[in-house]
């Protein structure tokens, strides 16, 4: 691992240690919450030992979060079941009574004017 490596942090550990600085735990208290020894935990946070993402799985149960707002922190993920053709927009358009058949005509078209009039 080069120097510039070990300087640059994953941005998982970056949020592991915003985590653990957000429940004002010690390197220590927090080795200990995730279950590892400090000595790793060190390691990891130093940038000298790499994160699996089983490792992820164990630390996520023990803070009692889900993988997904580790890796987001310290916004949530949220997952929306929307799709763009679920979006629907309705328009509200005031008229004076001497435009109302223009913007009718314009929208609908003559012949479904007529339609609508009867």
């Amino acid at each position: 691992m080069t120097k510039i490596e070990k300087e640059k942090k994953h941005f998982v550990v970056d949020n592991l240690i915003k985590i653990m600085s957000a429940r004002e735990m010690t390197k220590s208290s927090f080795a200990d919450k995730i279950g590892f020894l400090e000595s790793k935990w060190n390691k990891i946070s130093n940038g000298n030992q790499n994160l699996t993402v089983n490792d992820l799985s164990k630390i996520a149960e023990k803070l009692q979060m889900r993988e997904i707002d580790i890796l987001t922190y310290p916004d949530k993920y949220y997952a929306t079941n929307k799709k763009e053709s679920d979006v629907k927009a309705q328009i509200t358009v005031e008229l004076k009574a001497d435009l109302k058949e223009q913007v009718l005509q314009l929208v609908f078209g003559k012949s479904d004017l007529e339609i609508l009039n009867k």
